[in-house]
């Protein structure tokens, strides 16, 4: 049970047994009445939003959501598998409760997984990833110094916009959150 207390931002709460977090608390000590808690909450699973009214002495239990740590395997019809990094036990997620293209996943990245009941419910994409540009078209010298944009197509399928200086066969850093070129990739 959650303590009425405890109702505040980023804490985990079940609500019609399903996994939530708090994103908005709003204390309300009217002059006549009892005073209530007006919270927002997402849900977990199907990412909608919705506000509901807590009054003093109400409880809800608290959600047994993880995170933890684990590796992007690999990729096998529509699911996704992951390997937990401690326990090597290898868990899937279906692509249909994603919502980022799976493309931007490379066999090995370590990726933010948030688990419940021994599921994945959620998995945060890295910050940014490394890709190697296969086809984009050469500019005329001299047309560099523009901020001019082109088209480029990755090796993981997926297109985007880049500088115009960036050449065939370079590696580039993207933000996969927003599909945008970041910087080259450093040579390590």
């Amino acid at each position: 049970m959650v303590d009425h207390s405890l109702l505040k931002n980023g804490n985990k709460v079940l609500v019609d047994k399903q996994p939530y977090i708090i994103l908005d608390t709003d204390f309300v000590n009217p002059g006549k009445g009892q005073a209530f808690t007006k919270i927002k909450i997402k849900n977990l699973l199907n990412k909608k939003t919705i506000e509901k009214t807590i009054k003093i002495g109400e409880e809800l239990d608290e959600a047994d959501v993880t995170n933890t740590t684990m590796q992007y395997l690999y990729q096998e019809s529509n699911n996704l598998f992951f390997m937990n990094l401690e326990t090597y036990e290898q868990l899937e997620l279906n692509t249909s409760s994603i919502d980022f293209d799976p493309r931007w996943l490379d066999d090995g990245d370590e990726c933010n997984v948030t688990l419940w009941n021994n599921s994945i419910i959620d998995v945060e994409l890295p910050n940014f990833v490394t890709c190697k540009v296969i086809i984009t078209e050469s500019v005329a010298k001299g047309d560099t110094v523009s901020t001019t944009v082109k088209d480029a197509e990755l090796d993981n399928g997926i297109s985007i916009k880049v500088p115009a200086f960036i050449k065939q066969d370079e590696q580039i850093r993207i933000n996969p959150s927003t599909g945008e070129y970041s910087s080259r990739a450093k040579n390590e």
